[in-house]
């Protein structure tokens, strides 16, 4: 069963079995919704599926074309050996997808112009899975190298590419916003409470629980931060755009924004690379995980 799943999912009809988890999940979840009577946001939910067809065809070149391609050749060329066993082929895409996944995500918090370009997933105020693929065309630039640390050992392109898929439903799965505490599960997995607390702006949640399945990966690189207070989901400057044609912007203009204030152009190649809360002169703008509070400080009334 295992194995047919994932030559069902490394296959070229992988993709539309991506495409139907993901419109499946949003349909159920908005389902739900309505029976329930519970809070959704249904402008927000249209501008991140707008958001995440938008940018298909393109980011099917970049996001999947490219680096598949990479893989391939590194397969064909520069393996050092071949796994023929599925069973340690599977587990090895498994460990090396997480672990490029985690890292690929780290840098695109971390690193600023790859913020911007990841921030889109962020500027929802909603979580629930139609957010889970919203996204900007060159986001997860880093993750096709390392990717390819898999062909490089010798996983099959089918497997790795099966294994993928699978673990990315369960990534849009964890943006679930019916889903409560699993008990010990939360210590173990990227649960949508866990995956909740890293789409948080609060300070203590911000750079928080990257992984994609194994919350293990925060525990051991110390990026893991359980749930406690009710996450409040969104940028730390908060997006109110439904429109998905300038919404995809948004991370963008932030950037331009904080380059803006700085005079040398030295300062300004610096917004690219150092950390999305940094700047120049140590004022908190924007990305700064007090930006929040300090703005709300600045609209209270003088006594």
């Amino acid at each position: 069963m295992i194995e047919q799943a994932i030559a069902t999912l490394g296959s070229e009809s992988g993709i539309w079995w991506m495409a139907g988890a993901y419109f499946g999940l949003v349909f159920a979840e908005r389902i739900y919704h309505l029976l329930k009577g519970g809070h959704y946001d249904n402008a927000d939910a249209l501008c991140s599926i707008g958001l995440n067809l938008l940018g298909s065809a393109i980011k099917l070149v970049f996001g999947l074309i490219l680096p598949f391609a990479l893989y391939i050749w590194t397969y064909d060329n520069l393996r050092l050996l071949t796994i023929d066993n599925l069973a340690i082929a599977a587990l090895a895409a498994f460990i090396i997808h997480e672990l490029a996944y985690y890292w690929d995500h780290r840098l695109g918090h971390r690193v600023g112009l790859l913020w911007a370009f990841h921030s889109i997933h962020h500027s929802s105020n909603e979580f629930n899975h139609s957010t889970s693929a919203r996204g900007f065309v060159l986001d997860n630039i880093p993750r096709g190298p390392l990717d390819a640390i898999a062909a490089l050992i010798g996983v099959p392109p089918i497997v790795f590419l099966g294994v993928s898929a699978l673990k990315n439903i369960w990534g849009i799965w964890n943006h679930a916003s019916y889903v409560g505490s699993l008990g010990l599960a939360e210590h173990i997995l990227a649960t949508p409470r866990n995956h909740m607390v890293h789409h948080a702006n609060q300070p203590h949640y911000i750079d928080k629980n990257y992984s994609q399945v194994l919350i293990l990966w925060d525990r051991l690189f110390g990026s893991f931060e359980p749930y406690g207070e009710r996450p409040i989901v969104g940028l730390v400057k908060q997006v109110h755009d439904n429109n998905p044609l300038t919404a995809q912007f948004a991370g963008i203009r932030q950037l331009a924004e904080r380059v803006g204030h700085a005079d040398r152009w030295q300062d300004k190649l610096l917004y690219l690379w150092k950390p999305p809360e940094w700047s120049h002169d140590g004022l908190c703008r924007s990305d700064c995980p007090k930006y929040g509070m300090a703005h709300e400080k600045t609209l209270e009334p003088a006594e």
